[in-house]
């Protein structure tokens, strides 16, 4: 009975550490190379065919919503996953840079950041991470010891614009 009430407090346990952790997770695709792969035929690599500021034709709650998820490369997205899709696009519609980290493996985390060329630097508790680029869209940052997930903050630049991803915050930049 003793090992059984153990159990079950440690159970608890985690279930409290996992609930008060649950907002630090990646985002839920890796948006760029999605973008990349199943919409820059029609749309332009990086979004070079949209107009300037095209969200702001689509005035009504969730237009924007809508239209993506009547395209093809889009209609078997999960809503979250559309939600990071969507950020995507509003970055590329007020031509900002767009950081969104998308994957964590151990002390490894890794991400994209669009346009080509934007350069990313992260920082924990006030102190430079090193930053790989192991290619044009990607990062990767490891995690020194100490340092936690919710402690990483990156920013991105690219001619004068600078995007800041705090990690403690979300997934990816240009959520609104």
């Amino acid at each position: 009975m003793g090992n059984l009430v153990s159990m079950l407090s440690l159970t608890a346990l985690c279930v409290v550490a996992a609930v008060a952790a649950g907002g630090l997770k990646p985002a839920p695709l890796r948006v760029v190379a999605t973008y990349e792969k199943q919409c820059s035929s029609c749309h332009g690599s990086e979004g070079a065919m949209f107009d300037s500021g095209f969200e702001k034709k689509y005035t009504a709650p969730n237009s924007l919503r809508e239209m993506v998820v009547s395209m093809p490369g889009a209609s078997d997205m999960r809503p979250e996953q559309v939600d990071a899709l969507l950020a995507y696009m509003r970055a590329i519609s007020r031509g900002e840079v767009f950081v969104v980290w998308t994957d964590a493996k151990s002390r490894l985390l890794e991400g994209e950041v669009s346009p080509r060329g934007a350069s990313v630097r992260a920082l924990a508790k006030g102190k430079a991470l090193k930053v790989e680029r192991p290619s044009a869209y990607r990062w990767r940052v490891v995690l020194p010891s100490g340092v936690k997930v919710e402690d990483v903050q990156l920013t991105a630049k690219l001619q004068g614009k600078t995007s800041t991803l705090r990690l403690r915050q979300g997934a990816y930049t240009h959520a609104r």
